[in-house]
């Protein structure tokens, strides 16, 4: 009798596990960039200069990192053959620990 149950591991598209990498490593450079933002008077005079709020700078930063990590991840396939439950994890891990990091940043300063 057979369960539908493969042995084999599953493994996720090129561009699921471009974009799940590329969203981990956009949430930790956010959580950089809001606080260097904090501590730099010159570069958050420089990111309100671009877009009239450093926040939406901020933002588009964010955006374009996210969408080309994601395409340069896609495109070199470096990601496909990593285990999924990993890949989950350390998009977890990312988003916890900038969680946490900004929380405590915005609670010291």
């Amino acid at each position: 009798m057979d369960s539908g149950i493969t042995s084999a591991s599953p493994k996720l598209k090129a561009a699921t596990s471009g974009f799940v990498l590329a969203a981990a490593l956009t949430v930790v450079c956010n959580t950089a960039l809001a606080c260097v933002k904090d501590t730099s008077a010159p570069l958050k005079n420089f990111m309100k200069s671009l877009t009239d709020h450093d926040w939406t700078t901020h933002g588009l930063v964010d955006l374009f990192l996210f969408v080309g990590l994601g395409f340069l991840f896609t495109k070199s396939r470096m990601t496909e053959q990593m285990n999924p439950s990993r890949l989950i994890g350390v998009l977890v891990f990312a988003v916890a620990g900038g969680v946490l990091g900004l929380a405590l940043w915005y609670a010291i300063v």
